[in-house]
C-alpha cells in the first residue's frame, strides 16, 4: 500500500505537469494561428486600401497613422516566437520568413510606386504584380495553416497516449495488488476477508480523491460522494477546492458523463485541467472557455461531455464570481431566501468554439452555498416523482445551517427515496460563508475533512 499510495502520488504529480505541457502547447499553437490570419488580413486590408486609394485618389482609403508595416512585422515576430516556443519544425518559421520577404516586396514594388504615381503608366502593370504577390501570400498562409493543424493533432495525439498510458498503468497496478490479495487467501473465509478489506481501502482512498481540497478562506464546508457503481466504488462526479492566497479561493463541482472507472478517467482529467488553467487565469469564464476547448480536442468521442460549476470566493470582498457549463443544481441559502445560480453556457463537449459568461454574486457572512450534481434532483421516489430542484429548495430551506448536517440531510433524503440504493453518482458540496471574528474560522490551508461542521 506504500508503494501503490506513492505511485499514486508521483503520478499525479506527473499528471499535472503533463496536462500543463500539453495545454501550454495547445494554446500557443492557437495563438500562431490567430497571428497568421492577423498578417493575411493585414495584407489584405492594405491591399485594398491601396486600390481604393488608385482608383478615386481618396486618402481615406490608407492607413490613417502609423507606419506601414508596424502591424505586419510585430504579428509576424510574435508568430515566429510562438512557433519556437511550441517546438514546432524551424521550416515554418522560414515560411513565415518568406512570408515577410513577400509583403515587404509588395510594399516597395507596389505601393510605395502607386502611392507616388497612382495614374502613372506602369500602374496597371504594378496592380497585376501586387496580386500575384497578395496570391502567393495567401498559398503560403494556407500551407502554413495547415501546418500548424498537423501540430495540434500531434499535440493532441501526444496528450491522449500519456492519458491511456497513465491508465493502463493504474489499471495494472491495481490488478497486481489484486492479484497479490487473491493468493493470500488459502481458504473461502480468508479470501471473503482479503475481499472486504480491499474494499474498504478502496473507499477511503476515494473519499480522499473525491475531496482534495483545502479549506476555503472564511468557510465552514460540508461534503458528500455516493458513488452508484458498487463494484468500482468510483464515478464521475467531482469535488474539489484551493487556495490563491490568504484571501481568496476557486471550488469546483463536476459530473462527468458515464460511469465507473471511465467517468473516474475524464473527471480526473477535469480536476487536473481545470487546477492548471486556474493558476494562469483567474476569469472563471475564460477558464471554461478554455477547458472546452483542450476537452473537445481531446476527447473526440461526442457522446463524452462535462456538467461543471466553477467558482471564485473573494474573502476581503465577500463575492463569488462563478460560471457554470450548464449545471443547474447551484443555490444560495440567505436568511429570507434561496437564490439559485443560473447556468452561463452550455455542457463542456459539445462545441469546440463556446464562450463562457461570468456572473458576480455577494455572499455575506451566515449565507450558504449549496451545490451538486444531478444525481440529487433526480433522485425517485416510489411513484417515479423526481426530487427536482424545488424539492432540494424545500429541504435547504427546512434543513441545518451547517454544511456538514445539511449534506448529510440530502443524502439521506436521497436514500430514503430509492429505498438505499443510488441509482446516479451523487456529490455535494455546501460552503457557510463566516465572519472575521467567528471562533469556527479554520486557520490557513486547513485540508478540507478537519471540520465536518460550522
Amino acid at each position: 500500500m506504500v508503494l501503490f499510495l506513492a505511485v499514486a502520488v508521483v503520478g499525479g504529480f506527473v499528471g499535472v505537469h503533463q496536462l500543463d505541457a500539453a495545454s501550454n502547447a495547445q494554446v500557443r499553437i492557437g495563438a500562431a494561428r490567430d497571428d497568421l490570419d492577423g498578417l493575411l488580413q493585414t495584407q489584405l486590408s492594405d491591399e485594398t486600401g491601396l486600390r481604393g486609394f488608385v482608383a478615386t485618389g481618396q486618402t481615406f482609403f490608407l492607413e490613417p497613422d502609423g507606419p506601414q508595416n508596424e502591424t505586419f512585422d510585430v504579428r509576424a515576430d510574435r508568430l515566429i516566437a510562438a512557433l519556437r516556443q511550441a517546438n514546432l519544425a524551424p521550416e515554418l518559421r522560414d515560411r513565415v520568413d518568406d512570408f515577410r520577404t513577400m509583403h515587404q516586396s509588395w510594399v516597395s514594388s507596389v505601393k510605395a510606386p502607386l502611392l507616388h504615381d497612382r495614374a502613372g503608366k506602369h500602374a496597371l502593370e504594378m496592380q497585376t504584380r501586387g496580386k500575384l504577390l497578395t496570391d502567393r501570400m495567401r498559398g503560403d498562409a494556407q500551407i502554413l495553416r495547415a501546418d500548424l493543424q498537423a501540430g495540434a493533432q500531434d499535440v493532441e495525439s501526444t496528450l491522449r497516449r500519456r492519458i491511456n498510458a497513465t491508465v493502463a498503468t493504474s489499471v495494472g497496478i491495481i490488478a497486481l495488488f489484486a492479484i497479490a490479495a487473491l493468493a493470500l487467501g488459502l481458504s473461502r473465509a480468508q479470501a471473503y476477508q482479503a475481499l472486504a478489506r480491499e474494499h474498504s481501502m478502496v473507499s477511503a482512498l476515494q473519499q480522499t480523491l473525491r475531496v482534495a481540497g483545502v479549506q476555503l478562506p472564511r468557510t465552514s464546508v460540508g461534503y458528500a460522494y455516493t458513488s452508484a457503481t458498487r463494484e468500482a466504488l468510483v464515478g464521475g462526479d467531482l469535488i474539489d477546492t484551493w487556495r490563491v492566497d490568504a484571501q481568496r479561493g476557486w471550488f469546483l463541482i463536476a459530473d462527468a458523463s458515464g460511469k465507473g472507472i471511465e467517468a473516474a478517467r475524464h473527471s480526473a482529467f477535469v480536476q487536473y485541467a481545470v487546477r492548471t488553467l486556474t493558476a494562469e487565469c483567474d476569469d472563471p469564464g475564460d477558464v471554461l472557455a478554455r477547458f472546452n476547448r483542450l476537452f473537445v480536442d481531446t476527447f473526440d468521442d461526442p457522446g463524452i461531455f462535462v456538467v461543471l460549476f466553477l467558482g471564485a470566493f473573494d474573502a476581503a470582498s465577500g463575492t463569488m464570481r462563478y460560471a457554470s457549463a450548464g449545471h443547474a443544481t447551484a443555490f444560495v441559502r440567505r436568511p429570507d431566501r434561496i437564490e439559485q445560480f443560473e447556468p452561463t453556457g452550455p455542457i463542456i463537449g459539445l462545441d469546440r468554439n463556446e464562450i463562457y459568461g461570468v456572473r458576480c454574486s455577494y455572499i455575506p457572512p451566515g449565507d450558504t452555498i449549496l451545490l451538486a450534481t444531478d444525481g440529487l434532483t433526480e433522485a425517485r421516489d416510489d411513484a417515479g416523482v423526481m426530487l427536482g430542484d424545488e424539492g432540494v429548495i424545500a429541504l435547504l430551506a427546512a434543513g441545518d445551517a451547517a454544511p456538514q448536517e445539511l449534506c448529510d440531510l440530502l443524502v439521506a433524503e436521497v436514500k430514503r427515496r430509492s429505498h438505499g440504493e443510488v441509482a446516479d453518482d451523487l456529490a455535494i458540496l455546501a460552503l457557510r460563508i463566516l465572519a472575521i471574528d467567528d471562533p469556527t474560522v479554520a486557520p490557513p490551508f486547513a485540508p478540507i475533512g478537519a471540520e465536518k461542521s460550522g
